[in-house]
């Protein structure tokens, strides 16, 4: 496919504004930007279109756990930090439910159930075409006859049939969000009986008439914690072993002031400090956010413990400072772990019917979809993309696509630029103004 000068492919598929790999949260934050702005501005709609892999835009669905909540406040929600007035803030979708009156008793935090079905009804606002089951798989560039990049073709997959199909944009934005992380030491046994807790659910019922009796959970985060007790009030009888590397379930830094890395004039302090000393920021900043739990969860966990030693009938097994050295698969289908605690190097053995990985996830140094796209960005030592503080990739001289890097760059942004909804709608913001400063922009002959 050759490419015009006026920036449509002469093919005569016309070039999208933008096209968004990812309809998940930061996706649909970016489409509430769009559409807001439409609504308010009047005109022909920005022309974009969005991709996603899943069957719908569910929230981490297979971790919606009765009794879990969030751990935010629900106003840094999709739009309300942008534009209150938007129509795609949770107290207007409170006021379509009917549940706003009702929800101003309950105090607390919005619950993952609600929090999930919240993240679905906004995706259904949205006016622009959402493709689901849409996979992407590559992000390349289409070069015109004088040889410039004025845009790229999305490549995606059909999940269902497997058939390829493509979307071609001036702009994009990768919104594909984090991969969920497995240690090396475990991904040969990856199946029935070991998964990563973000297939919980499904990995679970797969189970049927076969629930696992003695349960290894695998981290220290708050999946982790919500997990055990879960699992515990699932089923009564069964045996439930927790293995942290450190003393024990710890709770997240909670004060106001370390909070405040979630704020928007923090993402730009931390976006103009030098690599190492961001480096250095965000160590201090994970514990707001990772590897922790909530003083709910830490209070549950205890308490689950406490009552073991009042009854005598151990079934939470808490496993401290201890890490898995080796995994086998035993003669009945089992799991068997060997252990070793940190310090004193003893070591131990569990046996269990199933194992669940709460490891968490990590960011790709440059995402795998841009691979055909790496001779035209710029990248630094560590061979990740050169990002401007509107989360754009710089490229060569020669490319003159926006490729936006959204919730992908926690690196380069801070911790409140990634996964956590607090910055959501600011982060879709900076995106949306940064795109329409390009748009106005006069094509290059």
């Amino acid at each position: 496919m050759t490419y015009s000068a006026h920036g449509s492919p002469e093919d005569g598929a016309a070039a999208l504004d933008l096209v968004v790999a990812g309809f998940g949260p930061s996706g649909i934050a970016l489409a509430a930007a769009v559409e807001d702005h439409d609504d308010e501005a009047g005109g022909a709609p920005l022309a974009a279109r969005y991709l996603e892999k899943a069957a719908d835009s569910a929230w981490q669905p297979n971790l919606v756990l009765p009794g879990t909540d969030i751990q935010h406040h629900f106003l840094r929600d999709f739009a309300t930090p942008r534009d209150a007035r938007s129509r795609f803030t949770f107290p207007h979708y409170l006021q379509q439910s009917g549940r706003f009156y009702p929800f101003t008793l309950m105090g607390g935090y919005v619950s993952r159930l609600e929090w999930s079905d919240y993240v679905q009804w906004a995706a259904r606002q949205v006016r622009g075409p959402v493709d689901y089951h849409r996979e992407v798989v590559s992000v390349e560039p289409v070069a015109g006859g004088d040889g410039r990049v004025r845009a790229a073709r999305v490549v995606s997959r059909d999940t269902r049939d497997g058939s390829l199909h493509s979307s071609v944009g001036r702009n994009i934005a990768l919104a594909t969000g984090h991969e969920a992380y497995v240690p090396e030491l475990f991904r040969p046994h990856l199946g029935e009986r070991v998964f990563h807790a973000s297939q919980l659910l499904p990995s679970l019922a797969a189970l049927g008439d076969r629930p696992p009796k003695r349960v290894a959970v695998i981290g220290a985060g708050q999946t982790a914690g919500e997990i055990v007790l879960h699992l515990a009030a699932q089923d009564p009888d069964a045996e439930i072993h927790s293995l942290v590397r450190h003393a024990g379930f710890r709770m997240y830094e909670l004060g106001h002031f370390s909070n405040e890395v979630y704020f928007p004039d923090e993402t730009d302090y931390f976006y103009g400090l030098e690599d190492e000393k961001r480096e250095r920021a965000l160590a201090q900043a994970r514990a707001t956010n990772y590897a922790a739990v909530d003083p709910d969860v830490s209070t549950a966990l205890y308490q689950a413990v406490y009552q073991d030693r009042f009854t005598g009938r151990q079934r939470l097994h808490m496993h401290k400072r201890t890490e898995v050295t080796e995994v086998e698969r035993t003669a009945d289908g089992g799991v068997l772990l060997r252990t070793e605690e940190v310090f004193t190097g003893e070591r131990g053995l569990i046996e269990a019917d199933a194992v669940i990985i709460c490891t968490g996830y990590r960011e790709a140094a440059l995402p795998k979809a841009l691979a055909a796209f790496t001779p035209y960005l710029r990248l630094d030592a560590e061979g990740r993309p050169e990002v401007t503080r509107a989360y754009r990739a710089e490229t060569t001289e020669d490319c003159e696509v926006g490729i936006y890097l959204d919730g992908l760059t926690e690196w380069r942004h801070g911790i409140g630029s990634a996964t956590s909804f607090s910055q959501m709608a600011a982060k879709a913001d900076t995106i949306h103004r940064d795109l329409r400063s390009r748009l106005r922009q006069p094509v290059a002959a």
